[in-house]
């Protein structure tokens, strides 16, 4: 069944990793949502406010290219996403 790339990207989003889920990349959307649970409550523990948002950020757009490049890979004659 083909998947579609917006939803892909709308879930990754929404929640960290069930876009790859959504691929079917069940143990590796498990894993990311995991240590987002993880990086989101120890961040503002370890890191100062301002700054734990930097690396939670960082995380969850890592986490939505990831889902993005895994989509490609699964999809190689899906239209790609264009400026």
């Amino acid at each position: 069944m083909a998947k579609r790339l917006w939803l892909t990207i709308l879930l990754a989003i929404l929640i960290y990793g069930v876009g790859h889920m959504y691929l079917g990349l069940i143990k590796r959307g498990i894993i990311i949502l995991v240590f987002g649970i993880v990086i989101a409550a120890a961040m503002p523990i370890l890191i100062p406010l301002p700054y734990s948002w930097i690396v939670i950020i960082g995380y969850s757009l890592w986490q939505i290219w990831d889902a993005y490049n895994h989509y490609k890979k699964l999809n190689p004659r899906q239209p790609r996403m264009t400026r």
